[in-house]
């Protein structure tokens, strides 16, 4: 028996919206609890994360030299950095899992098509992580050899250098590349070079999604790096988690849709135009020609 498909609202093809910006407004409008399962979910991926993170950063207060010499605290403070750094790479995957279901449940909301919420989010899954994993593995792997000169380098700028590099050059290209999987079926090479085709086809959109992105974060280091919360960490570790469900909840599926809607508008002028048309500015009004 095929899955029966419903729509959240019910209304005639004249009243879609006409723009993209219109779509975002009426994706809100008539499907914000949608979103808001969608937001759900990511934070249910990013749960082991922040309970992860809140472990090691309490067993880091103890890290102090009334415990250790200076040389000793030294490599236990890197050890707990290394294991940090790849404790939260391999978390991750979970995170890569839920996007590949939550992309798909909202690809059809900006394609105002109906939704099984669950049913969807599996078949999102089922569609889309192989190729979302292979993907952020790439990520992962020039993630790890930036870290690396990082800590080759502690105390130079030569790390920081290396991880700004990483995030510009990759980061941007892995969320075009999830949008344009989320879509196509095609082989992975050609994923990666259509990542990377979009990306510096709209470079100053591209980078504004990867400030979008990282920014809560940067401002997380910032403070965790500068020690304003000095000898209250229990605070900052309190004011991050609840920033980090915040974001998760509420804005970081709003980013999602903003840069669907914009990737769509480019698969329209760069593909679907002319190899896709049953997709050409699929989800906006478009009136028949005469």
């Amino acid at each position: 028996m095929s899955k029966k498909r419903f729509s959240n609202v019910d209304y005639s093809y004249s009243l879609l919206p006409t723009s993209r910006k219109a779509a975002f407004k009426d994706v809100y409008k008539h499907n914000f609890m949608t979103i808001f399962k969608c937001g759900t979910m990511l934070f249910l991926s990013l749960l082991p994360i922040l309970i992860f993170s809140v472990f090691m950063e309490i067993g880091k207060m103890g890290m102090t030299l009334e415990f250790y010499s200076e040389e000793d605290l030294f490599g236990v403070l890197l050890l707990w950095d290394i294991s940090l750094n790849l404790g939260l790479l391999i978390l991750f995957i979970i995170v890569v899992l839920f996007l590949s279901g939550i992309f798909r449940v909202l690809k059809l909301l900006v394609f105002q098509e109906g939704i099984d919420f669950f049913y969807d989010f599996r078949m999102g899954i089922k569609e889309n992580f192989k190729h979302f994993f292979l993907i952020y593995l790439i990520f992962a792997g020039f993630y790890a050899l930036t870290y690396l000169l990082r800590a080759f380098f502690f105390g130079s700028f030569i790390g920081p250098v290396a991880l700004l590099i990483c995030l510009v050059m990759f980061l941007p290209a892995l969320l075009w590349s999830y949008l344009h999987i989320n879509i196509y079926q095609t082989k992975m090479w050609d994923y990666i070079k259509a990542s990377y085709f979009f990306y510096f086809k709209n470079i100053g959109w591209s980078l504004l999604g990867l400030l979008m992105v990282v920014w809560p974060i940067i401002i997380i280091f910032l403070f965790y790096e500068n020690l304003i919360f000095n000898n209250i960490d229990f605070i900052f570790i309190l004011v991050k988690d609840v920033l980090l469900i915040g974001m998760s909840l509420f804005y970081y599926p709003m980013v999602i849709v903003i840069f669907m809607l914009f990737s769509n508008s480019k698969f329209d002028l760069y593909i679907n135009q002319d190899n896709y048309p049953e997709i050409y500015r699929k989800g906006l009004y478009q009136p028949k020609e005469k």
